[in-house]
């Protein structure tokens, strides 16, 4: 998988001009199941472990190059968002889960496509979210029990 040289001129979307359904206050206080914390967390606190963010793509890696079974090539994107989730993160969702995180994220209101890029890194098309409807929709699809089961 490779990052392709074609571009956009995407800029994030400010407020009130996103599209977002909801914005980041509207989740802090979401309880997140995790198996690795003593007392499940809110998404706030996830967020204070600095084990999880959002920041926009470089413009220049906006389209990614991924190859099939057949190494047949084909274009990935606009992409949007960087997403990293670390340590803290992980026992809120389960790899091998009913619903993969990718796709739970994917299912959120104003995101297009998701591509799972390794074990710490999303890349998510989603043109009119600002940055905290972004963070909301992580914490919304962090919060459906089918991301652990």
């Amino acid at each position: 998988m490779g990052i392709a040289s074609e571009k956009d001129d995407w800029q994030p979307p400010q407020r009130p001009d996103c599209a977002c359904h909801e914005h980041l206050e509207d989740v802090l206080t979401l309880v997140i199941p995790s198996r690795d914390w003593d007392e499940d967390p809110t998404f706030e606190q996830l967020l204070e472990t600095g084990s999880l963010g959002v920041q926009p793509v470089n413009p220049k890696e906006r389209f990614m190059t991924v190859f099939d079974e057949e190494q047949n090539e084909s274009q990935l994107g606009p992409l949007h968002w960087g997403m990293w989730a670390a340590d803290e993160i992980y026992g809120c969702y389960d790899d091998d889960a009913t619903l993969p995180f990718d796709r739970s994220i994917a299912g959120q209101p104003g995101v297009e496509v998701v591509e799972w890029y390794d074990r710490e890194e999303f890349l998510i098309g989603a043109p009119g979210l600002c940055e905290s409807g972004m963070l909301a929709a992580i914490a919304r699809a962090l919060q459906d029990p089918r991301v652990r089961i």
